[in-house]
């Protein structure tokens, strides 16, 4: 398991499925496509590493990336924010996730990502979570009364039974709730992505703009990933 040090300490990544020596499997396909005695498995690409990887790194070079996309990965991601679940590893085509459903989960007031920031901006940014966190369990409240009401009046013979239906109505609460939760609300998920992906993520990581956050969670999928395969470490260097 990688644990993100510095900015991030909350951040925890895990690399628990995988597609085995993903290097191996994305230069047998590639030279499979050329292979008149049929299937070249992953295996036999192995007897020659010193081939296999410059074979990979040209295809790497010359955009034949539909070879990686046969290594795919499964993270357990924990400790991030839901806005980069959804404006960073959401933001490509190739991807699956399953991540803890606000809709279902209440939300605690210390699930928040805090950012590093100097003194008299992290005040007045837990200023603003509290109010926010505030307004969150005040809104539930409020809510409660109406929802409940609603509820009855489509389902009357629900009524003599108030306490089995108390969560059910708390949850439809709790789900328009969640518009005012602030978007650095922490999160954690299950997510798998090709190996096409990842080094997408890794590259928009590399920019002078990529968030701070966005940076530590790719750094430490690409630690998992050459934890399992030292070999792609030639294929992340290219970026």
């Amino acid at each position: 398991m990688t644990r993100v040090e510095d900015a991030f300490p909350q951040i925890r990544i895990r690399l628990v499925a995988a597609t085995p020596r993903p290097l191996n499997l994305t230069v047998a396909s590639a030279r499979t496509c050329y292979s008149s005695k049929g299937i070249v498995e992953p295996e036999a690409v192995e007897e020659r590493p010193d081939r296999r990887d410059a074979l990979a790194l040209d295809l790497f070079r010359s955009g034949h990336h539909t070879t990686f996309q046969h290594a795919h990965f499964t993270f357990a991601i924990e400790g991030v924010s839901r806005l980069l679940v959804w404006s960073f590893l959401h933001a490509h085509p190739f991807y699956n996730s399953e991540q803890v459903s606000q809709r279902y989960v209440p939300v605690r007031p210390d699930q928040v990502i805090r950012p590093p920031l100097p003194s008299p901006a992290r005040a007045v940014f837990e200023r603003i979570v509290s109010l926010q966190m505030e307004a969150y369990r005040t809104l539930m409240d409020r809510l409660f009364p109406l929802i409940e009401a609603e509820f009855y009046r489509r389902f009357p013979a629900r009524r003599h039974r108030p306490d089995a239906w108390k969560r059910e109505i708390r949850k439809k609460a709790q789900e328009i709730a969640r518009y005012v939760l602030p978007l650095g609300t922490l999160t954690y998920l299950y997510h798998t992505v090709d190996a096409v992906t990842l080094l997408r993520y890794r590259s928009l990581a590399a920019h002078p703009d990529a968030p701070e956050e966005a940076r530590a969670v790719v750094e430490g999928m690409v630690a998992e990933v050459l934890r399992l395969d030292p070999a792609f470490s030639r294929i992340f260097q290219e970026i």
